[in-house]
């Protein structure tokens, strides 16, 4: 199997946030497994903020599909909408928010391979 569709993708609920991850490791649910990336969706509510997080081995990057609001990165704030890619650096606290009043939906990815608390 090479290819995922979102109700075959596990649902996560985490704080302030749904996520779907389409493609991880080994130690993930997921329906195609990689060795090197993790790949998913995530659905943050309308007027939300996600808790400020650092990776400390992983970059992260991610591409807004639906929703506005805002992103931090390393103290840095920028605006979001659809259609707009994020690079989160290895060690640099973000934060992305949702101000507007629809739910923000946003594609991620890992390398190396994010294991979400697994």
């Amino acid at each position: 199997m090479h290819t995922v569709k979102i109700n075959e993708a596990e649902l996560m609920r985490l704080p302030k946030r749904d996520v779907r991850c389409f493609i991880g490791g080994e130690k993930m649910n997921t329906p195609v497994k990689s060795d090197y990336m993790t790949m998913g969706m995530t659905e943050v509510p309308a007027e939300t903020d996600m808790i400020p997080h650092t990776h400390e081995i992983e970059e992260e990057i991610i591409f807004i599909i639906e929703g506005t609001g805002e992103v931090t990165v390393g103290g840095v704030t920028e605006t979001l909408e659809p259609y707009t890619a994020v690079k989160f650096p290895i060690g640099v606290e973000h934060q992305v928010r949702n101000t507007g009043n629809s739910a923000m939906k946003f594609v991620f990815m890992f390398s190396p391979v994010f294991n979400f608390g697994r």
